[in-house]
């Protein structure tokens, strides 16, 4: 398969190539497996993908594109065009967040490096020859840049000796531009869709966005670890988001972990040559694990039972009471209003929202059992209890009317 140019404006069709190709996990182009990075044994490095081009006697010349490291190994992209162009084994890989070196050796700060390696995640490992000769004058462009650069004299004629170099050029255009927009670090942002009583399914929406711009990370692989396992995941979508559903959760406070897999790496995969004049090279189509934490809230129905002490006490004495709190969830403390109602003549006109005699505060932290305030009573009659306990984040209010009681005279 191979890049084409449309007719009409510049580079139009090329923008629909650079989509379709990109490295995503999926059958979009012709791959090669998860490789084999130790350097023990020797073996060829193998011309994988890309153009002829003239032989220089350093590390840019004689090809343009991808190299592989034996049949089953990495593929490859040289990232020192000025060192020498003897192939070389390879010692174990290392990631680099920032390519350093000294001259022939190629180098470039934080955020270039991140272009470069959202490139070689993205399209590196793709098995088309314009694309792998893009990929490898884009990383150029960024790591050594000057003379390499596309619009350097070594750059610009590396590409024209290629077999199609108007793709080739607007390819690696497209690249850079991309990169500056999109390549991370990312960030996932998690949010909690509505409130969720005990009983319904929690919504979540999920977003991941690269972390400097807020621009959405397309068709990666979203998933949730809950207490009761992993939830079904799904594919983010164009804008980066997916929404996805925990069926029942328990009331009050569960712990997720959010993971996301495919995403474009922001260090190099970094291989020191064994010959020492040789240049480095970077591994094409790494990708990482990106992961977050998040809380989901879910409001427990409790309930508020009263009851009261003594049935009878004399005028003069101080009321007891005592309350119940069922089925709360969390030891979150609100403070419970309580409130007494009274006197009343019968007993059968004694109810709540009528006659406030007393009133007071008992601090609640949970489920279980809490003593009323105690209120001296002088009047006789009958008297009864209010409790209302507010609710929070993972409780509804509750609140009860009862414990009835009876002032008489000594």
């Amino acid at each position: 398969m191979r890049a084409v140019r449309t007719a009409g404006p510049a580079f139009v069709g090329l923008v629909t190539v650079a989509v379709l190709v990109a490295s995503t996990g999926a059958s979009s182009g012709r791959t090669t497996p998860v490789a084999d990075e130790s350097g023990a044994a020797p073996r060829p490095t193998l011309q994988w993908s890309g153009y002829p081009i003239a032989d220089t006697g350093n590390a840019a010349g004689g090809w343009i594109g991808a190299r592989r490291w034996g049949h089953n190994g990495p593929v490859l992209y040289r990232v020192d065009p000025a060192a020498s162009g003897r192939n070389t084994a390879y010692q174990p890989g290392r990631w680099v967040n920032q390519l350093q070196g000294k001259a022939p050796r190629s180098s470039a700060d934080r955020r270039t490096t991140a272009r470069a390696a959202w490139i070689l995640s993205k399209y590196g490992r793709i098995r088309i020859a314009s694309q792998s000769a893009a990929v490898d004058a884009a990383l150029l462009h960024l790591l050594a840049g000057n003379r390499w650069s596309l619009s350097g004299d070594l750059g610009k004629r590396r590409i024209r000796q290629s077999e199609d170099s108007a793709t080739v050029g607007g390819l690696a255009r497209l690249m850079l531009d991309d990169s500056r927009r999109r390549s991370g670090p990312y960030r996932i942002q998690v949010r909690q869709r509505g409130t969720a009583v005990i009983g319904d399914p929690v919504r979540l929406a999920i977003r991941v966005v690269v972390a400097r711009n807020g621009r959405p990370l397309p068709f990666v692989p979203v998933r949730i670890q809950t207490p009761d396992g992993v939830l079904p995941g799904d594919l983010t979508r164009q804008d980066g988001r997916i929404g996805l559903t925990y069926p029942l959760p328990s009331a009050g406070v569960t712990p997720i972990r959010v993971r996301v897999a495919k995403v474009p790496e922001t260090r190099l995969r970094l291989l020191n040559p064994r010959r020492p004049l040789a240049s480095r090279a970077a591994i094409g189509g790494k990708k990482r694990l990106l992961g977050t934490q998040g809380l989901i809230y879910v409001k427990a129905r409790p309930r508020v039972v009263v009851t009261t002490g003594d049935k009878r006490i004399a005028a003069g004495s101080k009321s007891k009471g005592r309350f119940r709190v069922v089925a709360s969830a969390e030891a979150w403390p609100r403070r419970a209003t309580v409130t007494l109602h009274g006197p009343f003549v019968h007993s059968d006109q004694a109810r709540c929202g009528t006659r406030t005699t007393r009133s007071g505060n008992t601090r609640v932290t949970g489920a279980g059992s809490y003593v009323m305030p105690r209120f001296t009573l002088r009047k006789e009659g009958y008297y009864i209890w209010r409790v209302q306990v507010p609710g929070n984040r993972v409780n509804l209010p509750a609140s009860d009317c009862g414990g009835q009681f009876r002032v008489v005279k000594d």
